[in-house]
């Protein structure tokens, strides 16, 4: 047996003792996690373990079926690897696919080549198909993971780079070996076990940092729906279900806001609404009630504000706008409602009544309470709202 095919003995023994330690460290992880992520990677570590004390096998009887067996496992490993990517970027479904079919058709290449051909022949396949494995392996995970770029990603992606070019030097190594002129093997590959081991390394802290970028991500998805959420909460509770405007609540947290206020406040009141509810129902009133909600949020510019005070109450911020801008839009507003429409009843004019007040910085509840008692004294100049349904 050519002592170049055999590795160095401390090289050997080291690349089973990193070996163990990536299956012991992997298997608690699934053990503490229940991860399939985990348990694809402790699978690998195990079947290139296996591989290992196959060769380890060899050594000591010499016969090529351990090292052929061995080839067999180490190829499973690299294409074990697939499917771990696959689990981290949340697509675990990879693993019924082709691939199921390639790994055993693999298999038994190898093995009928390492029994016809010899140790060279069987080197130069594996190394072959170890390249393939190595480089799909880079060519999937790179589609699977295009939306995202962390650091375990990068690295990981670099070893399976540097697992193909090491698979391309053994091809290179056993191939030469075989074609006249024969070439004796570099004394290097001895030492093959050692450079494997660094790699393996390599993708064993990689795996683990994109893990915790998949969790951090994770986190950080949960974080932002939740804030998401916490926002459409806070939302729901400073808005009025009927009219769509925002609530009594929201009014008195804007008063008592150190933030300045400026423009011009309106308070308007629907005029006879009560007689609209005794006569048609509080079904039809809240549709009114509604209706002018969407009315008034279509009257009003993106920077102004409108509340839902109470009942049939409004209350109008026209943020940066004088009174006479303000009265032109009220009275806008009300030439809309004199044209209101009811399903299934036709036009039902309604009728408003409303006051304003400049609003002076710091002194937003002091004009809501200007513009009330205007709007109260513009009600009392009306001519007898109860006989709004008379006649």
């Amino acid at each position: 047996m050519d002592i170049l095919v055999r590795p160095d003995p401390v090289s050997f023994f080291s690349h089973i003792v990193v070996t163990l330690l990536f299956a012991g460290l992997f298997a608690f992880q699934y053990r503490e996690s229940r991860h399939v992520y985990f348990q694809y990677w402790t699978m690998a570590w195990l079947l290139l373990c296996a591989s290992l004390l196959l060769r380890l096998g060899w050594m000591t009887t010499g016969r090529t079926l351990f090292l052929v067996s061995s080839g067999l496992l180490q190829l499973a490993f690299a294409a074990s690897l697939l499917f771990a990517g696959a689990a981290v970027a949340g697509r675990g479904e990879i693993q019924v696919t082709s691939l199921a079919l390639l790994i055993p058709a693999c298999g038994a290449a190898v093995y009928a080549v390492g029994i016809l051909t010899g140790l060279p022949g069987s080197h130069t396949l594996r190394g072959l198909l170890l390249l393939g494995l190595f480089t799909w392996n880079f060519v999937v995970s790179r589609r699977l993971w295009k939306s995202g770029a962390g650091s375990g990603r990068k690295i990981y992606s670099v070893s399976l780079l540097w697992g193909a070019a090491l698979a391309f030097h053994d091809v290179i190594v056993y191939a030469a070996a075989e074609l006249p002129p024969l070439t004796p093997v570099s004394s290097h590959i001895r030492y093959r076990d050692t450079y494997y081991a660094v790699l393996e390394t390599f993708l064993a802290f990689s795996a683990m940092m994109m893990w915790m970028e998949a969790q951090n991500d994770q986190l950080r998805r949960a974080n932002e729906e939740l804030d998401q959420s916490r926002r459409q909460l806070a939302s729901a509770a400073q808005t009025d279900p009927l009219t769509g405007l925002l609530n009594r609540t929201a009014l008195h947290e804007t008063c008592e806001a150190d933030s300045p206020v400026s423009g011009v406040v309106a308070v308007l009141d629907l005029d006879n609404f009560k007689d609209i509810n005794d006569a048609l129902g509080h079904l039809v009133g809240d549709e009114v009630l509604a209706s002018v909600g969407n009315l008034i949020r279509a009257s009003i510019r993106k920077t102004d504000r409108a509340w839902r005070w109470g009942g049939d109450e409004f209350v109008i911020l026209f943020h940066d706008q004088n009174q006479a801008a303000a009265t032109d839009r009220l009275e806008a507003l009300e030439q809309h409602l004199q044209r209101f429409r009811i399903r299934g009843r036709g036009v039902l004019p309604v009728g408003i009544s409303w006051g304003t007040a400049e609003v002076a910085p710091g002194s937003l509840r002091q004009a809501i309470e200007e513009a009330d008692h205007g709007m109260y004294l513009k009600k009392k100049e009306k001519i007898s709202p109860s006989k709004f349904f008379s006649g």
